[in-house]
């Protein structure tokens, strides 16, 4: 879902260009740029799946249209608050707080894509409360693109979600897949002890700004292809990999109602990468990314770690 940080100017940090690398991962690159060119009809692998190229495979099966599941309450309200936000930089519904933690990428006018491995889960404690949406995580290339590739939990079931920024009229949810069975067997891999699916939003025509969100299939060792969009993007050059909730408080406790209901669930984003003069370069002050971070509403809940730009967990004790 859309993200856009209130008060940027003020509520960026910088970070020093030495960060450690999150230890344990096998999935950083040590700040090397991995390279970018491939074969026709092909793109590197996802760090997860080891070296190489990786040929483009089927399309991503999922709902479209009137199919997707997203109400229409609900995609009005994230995308008039995100616009309000890039236009104003407040914040006009009190209820529903919208907070995020993550890697921001400012006004980053020269990438051609962002890739990284995101979490999933499904089962106890994958709903939220009907007024609620947890984006976790949501990952938005910089430099005018199209295509946020979102992990929705929802009060129906959890989702991935194509949210579609350069839709002729009212942006929205272009495509959504249910995080099911299937959808771990097919599109996931084991990292750091969670299922992990690898996406890749990449510009593939530069001539009429088109595009394209990727889905790596490790069961066929393919990418495949879940979006695809050109046109003038609403959000500009700014990106974003984050952990985003649009959440209420239960008035009883202070806290949002999913640090509550996600007791014991674990959130994370890992080979955070943008691609820039055709390498893959993992998150850095070099090119302009720097840690975002709001009140997550959970207190001490909710135990966050991000030791570097290119991964970040978020654990609810």
């Amino acid at each position: 879902m859309p993200f856009t940080p209130r008060r940027i100017a003020s509520k960026l940090i910088a970070v020093s260009a030495g960060l450690a690398i999150i230890a344990g991962t096998n999935l950083a690159l040590a700040g090397a740029a991995a390279a970018a060119v491939a074969g026709p009809g092909t793109l590197p692998k996802p760090a997860v799946a080891g070296p190489g190229d990786a040929p483009l495979g089927g399309v991503v099966p999922g709902r479209t249209g009137t199919a997707i599941t997203a109400s229409a309450e609900v995609q009005s309200l994230h995308r008039d608050r995100t616009l309000a936000r890039v236009r104003s930089g407040g914040d006009s519904i009190a209820a529903v707080e919208h907070p995020a933690a993550g890697v921001y990428f400012s006004g980053l006018t020269t990438s051609a894509g962002i890739r990284a491995t995101h979490s999933v889960f499904y089962g106890t404690g994958d709903r939220t409360v009907s007024t609620d949406v947890l984006y976790a995580p949501t990952v938005q290339p910089p430099s005018s693109a199209c295509i946020e590739i979102t992990t929705a939990y929802t009060p129906r079931y959890p989702v991935v979600w194509a949210w579609d920024w350069c839709a002729q009229g009212n942006s929205g949810v272009a495509k959504e897949i249910r995080i099911d069975a299937n959808f771990v067997a097919t599109y996931t891999t084991a990292v750091n002890g969670l299922p992990a699916y690898s996406v890749d939003i990449s510009k593939t025509n530069a001539s009429n700004n088109t595009w394209t969100a990727y889905l790596y299939n490790f069961a066929s060792g393919t990418w495949d292809t879940f979006w695809t969009r050109s046109g003038t993007s609403q959000i500009g050059n700014n990106g974003w990999d984050v952990f985003e909730p649009y959440v209420t408080r239960n008035p009883s406790t202070g806290v949002g109602y999913y640090c509550e209901s996600m007791t014991g669930r674990k959130f994370e984003a890992t080979a955070i990468q943008v691609k820039i003069n055709n390498a893959w370069t993992n998150a850095a002050p070099e090119n302009r990314a720097s840690r975002y971070s709001l009140d997550l509403t959970c207190g001490s809940r909710l135990t966050w770690s991000q030791p570097a730009l290119h991964a970040w967990s978020a654990t609810i004790n």
